[in-house]
Order: structure tokens, then C-alpha cells, then sequence
């Protein structure tokens, strides 16, 4: 694989939205799936790196508090450290949790990804777009990999949160570019195809508050 090569697809494609840009991405010899789940893939083994140093660095942390916290508690020696025991017990699982679900990320960011296309492509087929689903899971790869890498880069910040929400709704600006190029839609339909998933999702949510606020005032009213 070309790095230098896949640098500039990157950089392009997260930093010149519009349609001569994709236009021209989508034509190049590699725009298929297989360079698509490889740049996810790369995207997992990062986020998986970060998840698990933030881990020793989160169970180091603990380690350190473990024994200020059962010093507060006025315990005998013995039974601090038959709580400082357990609690590393519980702190030790937890961060290997937390570790392999930070490996996982190897297979699942892929795995996500191509199904996170795959509801994109056939809403767009549906309003009557003509695409490939190889290119059109590249060009979204394009910028979903370094976005997907500088959010997690950026949560090792804190009082960065927010920032991570822009990116997010910048993604839906190029998928939307992605979606118009590719299947070849008008604007309207395009931008239809990227807000049907996200009405649907918030609809749920919606739908899941209403639910939870519903048996709150029964519970109240018994």
C-alpha cells in the first residue's frame, strides 16, 4: 500500500468537500471495498492502541487512589487490605474489559463501517441511485478513517468533547457529497439519503424517552 498515496486521499477528501473532489477520488484505479475496510481497519488498530494505553494509564491511576480511598475509611490493616484486594480485583477486570474491547475495534470498526454503508447505499438505490457499492464504500472510507482517527486522538483530551460532535456532523456533510457523486442524485435526494438514518435513530430515541416517561407516570399514578 501506497502511505504517501493514501495521505493525500485522506487529506483531500476531509479538507476539499465538493463535487470535483470526489469526482476525481472515485475514479482512481484502488476505489473499491478492499482498500476501504483496509483504511477502517487501520482506523481500528489505532483507536484499539489508544483504548488500551488509556486503560494502563486509567488502571495505573486507580492503583495510586486505591490506597488514599481505604485510608479514609478508618479500617484496621487487615481489612484495608482485604479491600484494597478486591478492589483491584474489580479494577484489574475492568480495564481488561475495557482492553478487549479496545483490540475488538480491529474487526468491529470495519465491520460497522460496511454496514453503516451498506444502509446509505441501499437508501440511495431506492431513490434511484446508480452507484458501486466498492467506490462508494471507498469514498466514504476516505474520510470516515482520518475523522475516526483524529476523534480518538482528540478524546485523550479532556474538555475536548464537544469538538467530536462538530466532526460528527462534518461527516454527514461528505457522506452527503459521497452519496450526490457516486449514485449520481440531485441535491434533494442526496440530503434525503443522509437524514433518513439519522430521523429514523432519532425517532427511536424519541420514541424510547416517550416510553420511559409513560411508565414513570403509571408508577406515579399507582
Amino acid at each position: 500500500m501506497n502511505f504517501s498515496d493514501m495521505w493525500q486521499t485522506w487529506l483531500k477528501a476531509t479538507t476539499s468537500p465538493n463535487d470535483a473532489t470526489f469526482e476525481e477520488l472515485r475514479r482512481k484505479p484502488d476505489a473499491n471495498v478492499t482498500t476501504a475496510i483496509i483504511w477502517m481497519a487501520i482506523y481500528g488498530a489505532i483507536s484499539a492502541v489508544i483504548g488500551v494505553l488509556g486503560g494502563f494509564m486509567a488502571m495505573s491511576t486507580m492503583s495510586t487512589m486505591i490506597p488514599q480511598f481505604t485510608s479514609q475509611m478508618e479500617l484496621s490493616p487487615a481489612e484495608a487490605a482485604q479491600v484494597e484486594q478486591v478492589l483491584r480485583v474489580f479494577t484489574g477486570g475492568g480495564m481488561g474489559m475495557v482492553g478487549f474491547a479496545s483490540l475488538a475495534n480491529i474487526v468491529m470498526v470495519p465491520l460497522f463501517f460496511l454496514i453503516g454503508v451498506g444502509v446509505y447505499f441501499l437508501i440511495a438505490k431506492v431513490l434511484g441511485g446508480a452507484g458501486d457499492f466498492g467506490r462508494f464504500a471507498y469514498l466514504n472510507a476516505a474520510f470516515a478513517a482520518p475523522l475516526g482517527i483524529l476523534t480518538t486522538l482528540l478524546s485523550l483530551i479532556p474538555f475536548v468533547g464537544c469538538i467530536s460532535f462538530f466532526i460528527s456532523i462534518y461527516s454527514l456533510v461528505l457522506v452527503y457529497f459521497a452519496v450526490k457523486v457516486e449514485h449520481g442524485l440531485s441535491s434533494g435526494r442526496a440530503i434525503l439519503v443522509v437524514l433518513i438514518p439519522l430521523l429514523v435513530v432519532l425517532a427511536l430515541v424519541a420514541c424510547f424517552i416517550l416510553s420511559l416517561i409513560g411508565m414513570f407516570m403509571s408508577l406515579r399514578v399507582q
